[in-house]
Parts: C-alpha cells; sequence; structure tokens
C-alpha cells in the first residue's frame, strides 16, 4: 500500500466506523422503543398464520398458509407483472419509435399522437381507466368473449396451459361449464382483471417513453452509415438490421433500463386497483402484525433486489452488443 492510500484509509475509516455505529445506535434505539411498546422485533411472524386471501397467486396458496408465503405470492405476482409489462412496453415503444421515423405521414403522425397524450396523462389515471372503464363492463363468464382457446370476462383473462398431471405434458384447456364452476371457467391459467388492467397500464405507459428512446436512438446514427452500407450494395433492410440497429441499440439501451427499472417500481401502483402484488400483501400483513421495522426492510430488500436482478440482465445484453469495442 503506497502512503497515498494509507492516508485516504485513515481519513475514510473513522468516517465509515462513525456511519456504522450511527446504523448501529438507530437500530438498537428502534429495538428497544418497539419492544417497550409491545410491538414484535424478530421474524417469527412470518410463520403464523396469515389469515387473508389472495385474488392472483402462481403458486398454491390459502388463508390458512403463512405470510411468509403470502409475502413470497406478492413477490412473485410483482415479477409476473413486471416481466409481462416489461416484454408487451417493448414490442410497442420499438413499433411506435420505428413508427415516429416513417415516411408514411399518417403513421407518422398517429404514433406521435400516441405518444404525445400517454406520456402526458398519470399513470395511474390509465391504470384506473383499463380496471374501471373496459375491464369492469365485461360480460359474465357465461358471456365470455372467446377467441381461439381464450376466455376474456369480467372475471379476468384465461389462456391454455401445459399440465403435467399424469407425469408428461398436455393442453389444459378454460372453459366454461356451470356445473364445474358456475362463477368462472375452469382450467387453464387466468390472470385477474386487476393484474390485467396493471399489465395494459404499465405496457402502454412505459412504451410512450420506450418509443422517444428508440426514436433518439435511431437519428443519433449518422447518415453517412446509412449511405455506406448502400454503396456496399446492402439494401434498406439489410442496413437496418446489420448497420443502423447495433449503433442505435448502444445509444438506446443506457436510457432504456431506467425505464425497465421505473417500471418495476410502479408496480407497486397495483394497491390502487386491488392487485395483490408485493406492496399490497405487506401493506395488509403489516396491519395485521405490527411489524411495521421488518416489514418494510423487506420490502425495501425485495424492490432493490429486483431492481439490481433487473440492472444485470439489461447490462449482460448490453456488454454482448459491444462487439469490437471496450466492456
Amino acid at each position: 500500500m503506497t502512503a497515498r492510500a494509507a492516508r485516504r484509509w485513515a481519513i475514510q475509516a473513522p468516517l465509515l466506523l462513525a456511519v456504522g455505529g450511527l446504523f448501529v445506535f438507530a437500530y438498537l434505539n428502534a429495538r428497544d422503543n418497539l419492544r417497550a411498546l409491545g410491538i414484535p422485533t424478530s421474524f417469527a411472524f412470518l410463520d403464523d398464520v396469515a389469515g387473508f386471501s389472495i385474488n392472483q397467486s402462481l403458486i398454491p396458496y390459502s388463508p390458512l398458509s403463512s405470510y411468509g408465503r403470502a409475502l413470497l405470492v406478492g413477490l412473485l405476482n410483482t415479477l409476473m407483472v413486471s416481466a409481462l409489462s416489461g416484454l408487451f412496453a417493448t414490442l410497442i415503444g420499438f413499433a411506435m419509435g420505428f413508427a415516429r421515423l416513417s415516411r408514411n405521414l399518417a403513421l407518422s403522425r398517429l404514433a406521435g399522437a400516441y405518444v404525445a397524450i400517454v406520456r402526458n396523462l398519470p399513470l395511474l389515471l390509465q391504470i384506473l381507466f383499463w380496471y374501471v372503464a373496459v375491464l369492469a363492463p365485461l360480460p359474465g363468464p357465461a358471456d365470455s368473449y372467446h377467441f381461439a382457446g381464450f376466455y376474456l370476462n369480467n372475471r379476468g383473462l384465461s389462456g391454455p396451459a401445459l399440465s403435467f398431471a399424469h407425469g408428461w405434458p398436455v393442453a389444459d384447456w378454460p372453459v366454461f361449464d356451470s356445473a364445474v364452476n358456475p362463477f368462472n371457467v375452469a382450467g387453464g391459467w387466468r390472470l385477474a382483471p386487476e393484474a390485467c388492467a396493471l399489465i395494459l397500464g404499465l405496457s402502454i405507459y412505459t412504451g410512450s417513453y420506450i418509443a422517444e428512446i428508440v426514436r433518439a436512438g435511431v437519428q443519433s446514427v449518422p447518415q453517412g452509415q446509412s449511405e455506406a452500407a448502400a454503396a456496399l450494395g446492402l439494401s434498406a433492410s439489410q442496413a437496418r438490421r446489420l448497420v443502423i440497429r447495433p449503433q442505435a441499440m448502444r445509444v438506446i439501451l443506457p436510457p432504456l433500463i431506467s425505464q425497465y427499472l421505473a417500471m418495476t417500481k410502479n408496480s407497486s401502483l397495483a394497491a390502487f386497483v386491488g392487485f395483490a402484488d408485493l406492496m399490497q400483501v405487506s401493506g395488509t400483513i403489516l396491519n395485521q402484525t405490527g411489524a411495521a421495522l421488518q416489514v418494510i426492510a423487506l420490502v425495501m430488500a425485495l424492490y432493490l433486489g429486483l431492481s439490481l436482478a433487473t440492472l444485470v440482465l439489461v447490462r449482460l445484453y448490453e456488454r454482448r452488443l459491444r462487439w469490437g469495442g471496450r466492456t
């Protein structure tokens, strides 16, 4: 260690110790105050019976399940919504971004209107619009809209799934049979209307920002690149795929990462439509147990983990695009 490095450590070490000591003091003080008020300070409550139902669960769950399992259900629901919304937002955003660059004036203006309108409406308002104005008025299960094995009604969206009940994968098709289930479609998978509204709102809202990112990324590539590709005999589609898109993606990815992170955190608006995501489930647990410190710490850690996982995945893809350059 050089003398300069030693001096840096001599200055920084006391500061780090002071900050660490401050956190320890705050934790011990909060723990003593909570104990004095009779509020639990351990995580033992996670094994207690939850006692509440959840409207959407990717794993087996009942009111007799534990608080820990309820949190896991909420986390998986958040992951599902974030993944589906990210996929649809990317498809919408890239389609609208390229549409804005189209030489077709009507298509370009239509894409521009979409971006201008959606970006300037609050996300919560859009989610409530899809939930209250679009999904709630749908007919009941007996009068479902049925198309290609999918059922859409006021109970949500159902579709075919793979079943391994007999040891090998077989198609499990949804069907409405009043003798089996008079209140909903039986079989297959189901997305609750609250989940559908949340996915629609997040996808369309985030897609409007991705559209502008894509447009700016493509326009950042110098016009000379297209001319050089044409001089080499490449067609317009080959030039876009082999020359323009790889260069544009290097500009698009950094702000795209920010949009994915923001979308994951915006999924916490699910509580306003009653969807059992991580935030909504944790709020119910906090109200029932009073373990505010532990629940908030768990939720913060889980959201941080989701954001870091999203960041790592996109960064790995970004590194794959840096062929021939610095990594």
